[in-house]
């Protein structure tokens, strides 16, 4: 619910197996299973990461961690980390793989990994249970190439917390496998530089955080600023936040306000720079945590960064001197981490590059409207609207000549939660969409880059709690990523992403003086679209009381 977030999330112990849930069906003629059916351990149905059938090498970053040390201190894994002498580069591919087993009673956490300065990687555990689970995730880690040649230090972990009633330690095995190019797997093009400018997090009384790019090359000539983002507290589920004036309305539930509305909103030395939308990861503690067994919510456990194109902003960032990047979270209403890396594409023939933005119609906020509704029985309902259109223009000067590159956004928002029972009950629909375009000309060359998308949310809540020890909760979530990423340049269109990745699930959960009474819950994912490496894949999984219980894959070749 949206309200007392560490009471409601509390709610993580173990599960009893009780009652029944009518599920969904799957696709016709999809017979093809690819996981252990009656399983409790977590599984998604999206893509794996594909693996080119090139010589390879693997390091081990973790082997076996805990998250704790023996007197339940958080610890994290470090080391420095090189490419093995039998896979030198240039790589094909770069996978991490993170393997991580978990039991007794404990909260989500946040996980992540960082080499030097940058992270490259950030996402939330699963909630166990007493028998205690295990589950995978791979993600490529190939556009971080150029940190990998040489040596550098790293350090990564869970963030993890106990006690005598959250007993859970999280053990972690943790690889980097390096695939080497060859004729047929090269080695993609991918940032010359990846500069990491740090980790800060915003707050209400902090909503703007300052980061200090200095020692960028002097001869850049794309730039894309890459931003890991996670609310927490109240706005762990922003989405369910109320307007302030409904959240007075029921003292009693504990309400959070500010409204749903979020962005992100960059900055380059106090130049608006870029917006981004924020998907609404729900965390396996959120909302029931009944819902999310065993198939968690979309992107629970690799949480993508968003990717802002700053090419216009490169005649700045060239100059040689130090840069102020800020970030700020629009309406927040509790502590949001945020990460961000400069991604650098660099002039091979030219030691400086030069340029200027030339337009940059940014406005400072969104265009937003807020309506309420009165319903019968004390019933409210508010409904947010809010919508972007911008574009950022500039020119670089290159070797091969003069490039302008425009970046523009059209976003399109909508939140219509119907509060009730006192505030105990919420229902939440909640669309989101739009699409960005960036346009490079000149030098002989043309480049097209698209990227659309849309996150339509529906989220029923309803709880009567009085603390983590005496609560009734149940629920429902349908909410759907929709993705479309194309790039047109010299070679032709190529569709980097063309996906569908729903998730639709109903649970409940009770506890009495310390004792479950009932949990149960039952829903499927269906994952629709390309993979990583253009074929397509059509993946359906479906779970009730905890178990896996159908899964069925299709997949066509590139």
């Amino acid at each position: 619910m949206s309200r007392i977030r560490p009471v409601i999330t509390a709610v993580c112990a173990a599960l009893l197996a009780v009652g029944t849930v009518t599920l969904s069906s799957a696709p016709a003629g999809a017979d093809t299973p690819t996981v252990e059916l009656n399983s409790q351990n977590p599984v998604t149905a999206e893509p794996p990461v594909s693996r080119p059938r090139t010589h390879s090498c693997t390091e081990t970053l973790a082997n076996a961690f805990p998250s704790n040390t023996a007197d339940g201190t958080p610890q994290n894994f470090t080391g420095t980390l090189a490419p093995p002498s039998a896979c030198p580069g240039p790589w094909a591919k770069v996978v991490l793989d993170w393997t991580t087993s978990v039991q007794g009673r404990q909260y989500d956490r946040s996980g992540s990994l960082n080499i030097g300065t940058t992270q490259i990687y950030f996402g939330t555990t699963y909630e166990p249970d007493p028998d205690g689970i295990t589950y995978h995730f791979a993600k490529d880690l190939t556009e971080y190439s150029a940190l990998l040649h040489g040596s550098r230090s790293f350090n990564g972990g869970i963030g993890n917390y106990t006690s005598s009633i959250y007993t859970g330690v999280y053990t972690q095995t943790v690889t980097l496998t390096y695939y080497q190019a060859d004729r047929a797997n090269p080695a993609p093009s991918e940032p010359d530089a990846v500069v990491g400018i740090g980790s800060q997090d915003a707050s209400p009384g902090t909503p703007t955080v300052h980061f200090a790019a200095a020692g960028l090359p002097r001869n850049i000539t794309r730039a894309y600023l890459e931003v890991y983002i996670k609310g927490n507290g109240c706005d762990e589920q922003w989405f369910t936040d109320v307007p302030n004036d409904v959240s007075a309305l029921y003292p009693a539930a504990g309400l959070c306000a500010n409204g749903p509305y979020r962005e992100v909103d960059a900055a380059i030395d106090g130049r608006p720079a870029g917006v981004t939308q924020y998907f609404p990861y729900i965390y396996t503690g959120g909302i029931v945590p009944t819902l999310w067994r065993p198939i968690p919510a979309v992107g629970t456990f690799d949480m993508s960064p968003e990717i802002l194109d700053v090419t216009p902003f490169v005649g700045d960032l060239v100059d040689g001197a130090g840069h102020d990047v800020t970030l700020s979270v629009a309406n927040l209403g509790d502590v949001w981490n945020l990460s961000a890396n400069l991604l650098l594409y660099t002039d091979k023939h030219a030691a400086v590059t030069s340029g200027a933005v030339l337009t940059d119609s940014i406005a400072p906020t969104a265009t937003t409207r807020t309506t309420e509704q009165s319903g019968s029985a004390g019933a409210v309902t508010a409904t947010v609207t809010a919508n972007r259109a911008w574009t950022v223009s500039g020119y670089v000067n290159t070797s091969a000549g003069r490039v302008t590159t425009s970046v523009s956004q059209e976003s399109s928002y909508r939140n219509a939660d119907t509060v009730s029972a006192g505030g105990f009950s919420q229902h939440v629909v909640q669309a989101d969409s739009g699409w960005n375009r960036s346009v490079s000309r000149g030098a002989g060359a043309a480049r097209l880059s698209t990227h659309d998308w849309s996150y339509p949310i529906t989220v029923d809540e309803n709880a009567q709690v009085t603390d983590d020890n005496n609560f009734t909760l149940s629920g429902s979530v349908d909410m759907t990523r929709r993705l479309t990423d194309t790039l047109t340049d010299t070679t032709g269109t190529h569709v980097l992403d063309n996906s569908t990745d729903e998730v639709s699930t109903t649970a409940n959960d009770q506890r009495a003086a310390g004792v479950t009474v009932a949990a149960d819950g039952a829903g499927w994912q269906h994952y629709v679209g390309t993979d990583d490496a253009g074929g397509w894949y059509d993946h359906y999984l479906a779970g009730a009381h905890g178990y896996l219980t159908a899964d069925r894959l299709r997949v066509l070749p590139h």
